[in-house]
Parts: C-alpha cells; structure tokens; sequence
C-alpha cells in the first residue's frame, strides 16, 4: 500500500470519527445535557469538516475551471451549516422559517455546479461552457424563488394549523418539483462523469459512485416519510445532504472520473527508472524505487552542468522544473560495452590480418549512420521554417508576463504537431515506399485537433484508401500547414476535404482575414477563389502513380 493509499485511509477514518462523534452529540443534546453549548460544537465540527475539504479541493484537483466549481461547492456546503446553526440559535419564528426557505438556495445551486463541473472535465484551460449549461440558471431560479415565495402560496409547504412555522408543515407539489429537479441534475452529473471517462478502470469501480446517490435518494424519501429510525438517526437533513454529496464527489475524485493530481506515490513506485524529484532547495520530494535511495542534497546543490558522470557506466541528469529539479540516472554500460568489443574486434583482425572485413563492416556501419543523417537532414530542411517559428514562439513566451497572451502563444505551438507528424511522414515513406491514406488521414486529425484547442473550428474529411506516394502525402500536409500559418492569429474556421481516386484533390476552406492568393507561389498549381462572404478556397489536384495506386488495390 502506498504512502498517498494510506494517508487517504488515514483522513478518511479521522472524518468518519468527528462525525461519528457529531451525531452522538445531536443524541446527547436531547437526551442528556440540554446545552446549546453542544449544538454550536456539533456545527463547528461539521463546518471545518468541510472547510478543510474545500482546501483538500484546492490543493488536489489541477484543472482550474473544475477546481473552482467543487470549492464553490464546498462553500455552499459550509454555507448551509451556518444557516441551520444560526436558524437553531434564535427564538424568531419568522427568522427561523426565512433561514429555513433559504436552505434550497445550497440545495438546489450544488447539484447545478455539479453539472457544470461534468461539463468541464477533460478540457483545456481556456475552455468555457457552452451557452446551453446557462439555461439551468433559469429554473434554479425559478425553483428557488417558488420557495422563498412560499408564504404567499404554500405550493412547497403547506401549514394545516395555520401558524407559518417549520414546526407543523406538509409537503405540496412544488416540493416535489424541487426534488427532482435536484436529483435531475445530480444523476445527469455523475451519469456524464462515467459516460466521458477515459480512465483504463472496471466498471465496477466507476459507478461506485452511484452508492452514496442512491443513498440520497433513499434519505430524501425516508425524511419526507417520516420515517422514525431515520429521524432518529440521520434526522439533520442539511448534514445528512452535505456529507452525502460530499462523498459522490469524493468516490469520483478517488475513482478517477474529476481528475486530481494523486498518486504519484504509486508512479515511483512502479516506474523501473531511477528519477529523483527535488524542490528549489533540492530536498527530495518524490524517489523512485530504482534510484535505490536519495541523492544527498549536497551533492545535488554542487551540480554545476546538466549531466555528470557517477561512475563508468552511470550519468546523471537533471532538468529544470517550475517548482524544483528532476534527476534521473542513465546506465551506458551496454554502450561502454558494445564500445569495448568494437576496440577488441578492430584488434584481432588487425592482428589476423582481415583488415578488409573489418573495412567492410565499419563501411557497413557508416552507410547506416551516413543514410540515418541524410533523413535528419532532410527531416531539418523541411521544416527548418516551423522550427524556427516554434523557436520565435517558445522565446517570447518565456519573456511574456500576461496570461492571455501566454495562453494564445500556447495556442500557437501546435506547429509543433506539423514538426513531429512531418518527420513521421519521411520515416514511413523510407521504410515502406509508399503512405497509406490512413496514415496522412492521423497527421491531419490530430492537427486538427491541436487547431481546435487554440480556439478555432476545424473539420477534416477525407474519403477514399490505399497508397500514396511520399510526394504527395507531404504536399496535402504541407500545403494544409502553410494555410495555417497563414490564417493563424485570425483563424476562426477551417474545412479540409481530401479525395483519393484516379487523383489526389485537396481543397481547404478558411474563415480568416489574410489572404491565401500569396501561397501560389510556392504551389504552382493551386486555386484560389474566394465567395461574397469572405470564405477562401484553395484546391490542389495531384495525379496518382500507377505503382502506387496498384500496391493500394492489393
């Protein structure tokens, strides 16, 4: 069990025992002391109860917009402690039962930002909701003000003595509505939560959840009921409502559904790379197992260059982090090794005299490395003009200090897409001759991708299979990445379509502000038009090769 298992373990039973020890209280305030004194006590455990879930939230959950919708649902927790506290402290029948209508403003908000917290998971961070989530504002609000409004029509509480109190009341209609309208958007929460998970998790595991749900649910009807064990045990309902939420969304954090930043004990554990993690200062924070033992700080601090040798057959690394270092070691022994028995070698045949085979293999491992630096080349050339963008880009947003901009900068490295699927594109077409449709089909989905998470629209469709020639599946990517740069701080929408039969058409439409008649020049044979509402069209046919298009057919 790992270090971050047990501490869980360890705060999770420390809870269940301050609340253990909270219901015992509410029992002996009624049958044993009769002391105000206990109930402010019972409250004040309740509320830093969950005021230090509310840190725990800060702390653990990385994601900022979701981050901040579970602490603004802690506080809306801690919120309706104070609430009941305060309504329980005074002697105003009409006080007590505004505080009491006032409850449903936690009630029905929570399980709304549960909702939005859904919503949210897995996106970036300049990810906002979309316009639809902000209808549920309305019968929230509708809801809530029906409650608040109930002394002028009892459609939510009704009062058979005639006295206004939350002493003598009966549930009506709009109670009910209320009710569902609550569990709605908590079972629409969680159920989003689990369709949307991409965690390599059991089933059963991801709809642990759905426990303390149903549990809810089941409290809900068994306090409208009355039922008298439940009163007796579990009669606080605002405590019995917040611990119960509370734990949906703690199993979803624990099982992995709102992503949180635990576990790292259990990744050095398992990992077989020796890695060290230090802060500022160089005091270890996290040490793998294969590290065999922490490097002393000391010897961290005196580091002077990125890589030292440690011995013979070990380097250490180290690389900068925002909050500290990462060091990690690196075995050359099987370098060293092949490097000894290469010396070997050279020296037995030379002795033997067969110099020549030696000349023929060492010739051998030259072409290798000869034909190895002909694709880096290669690989450099063509996309010399993105790496020195992405290099531009990299710079000043090191020098940047404005969030915003920084983000947009971000944005802008998805060159570095192009750069990795580029290369990719040369090495398949060394080794097999030829590039599957397939293949060019992932380059432009995943910069499709990348164009979407900086902020713009885009859609690719390519219809058709088989081969393609390296010259031609460079060209469509090419000329798709050339557009980007082109369109890229104005770029709003693209559309890229690619159509392989008897010929390669590519055509792209942008919803941009610069114009893409200057890319003729380097596409000789490229169209170019554009309509009455500013939509640019580029189209490039290529003709397919009858070897190509043969292989494809096998």
């Amino acid at each position: 069990m790992s270090k971050a298992t047990k501490k869980s373990i360890l705060y999770a039973l420390a809870a269940l025992a301050l609340i253990a020890f909270a219901m015992w209280l509410r029992y002996a305030s009624r049958h044993i002391f009769h002391s105000p004194a206990v109930n402010h006590l019972r409250s004040g455990i309740y509320v830093f109860l969950f005021s230090a879930w509310c840190y725990s939230l800060w702390i653990r959950i990385v994601q900022t917009q979701v981050r901040r919708y579970l602490v603004a649902i802690s506080v809306l927790m801690v919120l309706w402690i104070l609430l009941r506290s305060i309504k329980f402290s005074i002697e105003n029948t009409d006080a007590e039962r505004w505080l009491w209508y006032f409850y449903y403003f936690p009630m029905l908000f929570i399980p709304m930002l549960a909702v939005f917290v859904s919503r949210s998971l897995g996106k970036g961070e300049d990810f906002r909701l979309p316009r639809w989530t902000k209808i549920l504002y309305l019968p929230t609000l509708l809801l809530l003000l029906l409650v608040l409004t109930n002394d002028l029509h009892q459609q939510v509480f009704s009062f058979p003595s005639g006295v206004l109190s939350d002493q003598a009341y009966r549930y009506e209609s709009g109670y009910f509505f209320v009710l569902g309208w609550v569990a709605l958007c908590a079972g629409f929460a969680l159920l989003s939560m689990v369709r949307n998970c991409r965690i390599p998790r059991s089933r059963r595991i991801r709809w642990l959840p759905l426990v303390p749900l149903a549990l809810s649910l089941a409290y809900a009807y068994a306090y409208v009921k009355k039922i008298h064990w439940v009163w007796v045990l579990a009669g606080d309902m605002t405590v019995s409502q917040c611990l119960i939420f509370a734990s949906i969304l703690e199993c979803c954090i624990q099982c992995g559904l709102i992503q949180s930043n635990l576990g790292y004990d259990e990744l050095f554990e398992a990992t077989s790379l020796p890695v060290q993690i230090t802060d500022r200062a160089f005091c270890s924070q996290y040490v793998s197992a294969a590290m065999q033992g922490a490097l002393p700080q000391s010897e961290l601090r005196q580091m002077q260059q990125d890589t030292v040798h440690l011995g013979d057959d070990t380097l250490l690394k180290r690389h900068k982090l925002r909050r500290g270092w990462v060091f990690w070691k690196e075995d050359i022994s099987a370098l060293n090794q092949v490097q000894q028995e290469l010396e070997l070698t050279r020296d037995e045949l030379r002795d033997t005299g067969d110099v020549l085979a030696a000349e023929n293999a060492q010739r051998a491992r030259w072409l290798k490395l000869t034909e190895e630096n002909r694709l880096y080349d290669m690989m450099e050339t063509q996309t010399a003009r993105q790496i020195a963008m992405l290099r531009d880009l990299l710079a000043e947003l090191q020098k940047t200090e404005e969030p915003d901009r920084a983000r947009h900068l971000l944005g802008q490295v998805i060159i570095g897409t192009y750069i990795k699927r580029r290369s990719n594109l040369i090495f398949v077409g060394v080794q097999r001759g030829a590039i599957s449709v397939q293949e060019l089909r992932l380059c432009l989905n995943e910069s499709s991708e990348n164009i979407i998470v900086y902020g713009a629209d885009c859609k690719t469709t390519i219809k058709g299979e088989g081969q393609l020639t390296v010259e031609q599946a460079t060209q469509v990517y090419d000329l798709f990445e050339a557009v980007v740069e082109v369109e890229l701080e104005s770029l709003r929408a693209l559309l890229i379509s690619v159509e392989v039969g008897a010929q390669v058409e590519v055509t792209l439409c942008a919803s941009a502000a610069e114009s893409l008649c200057g890319l003729r020049a380097r596409f000789p044979d490229l169209e170019w038009e554009q309509d009455e509402d500013g939509l640019q069209y580029v189209t490039q046919k290529l003709e397919r090769t009858r070897s190509v298009k043969a292989h494809g057919q096998d």
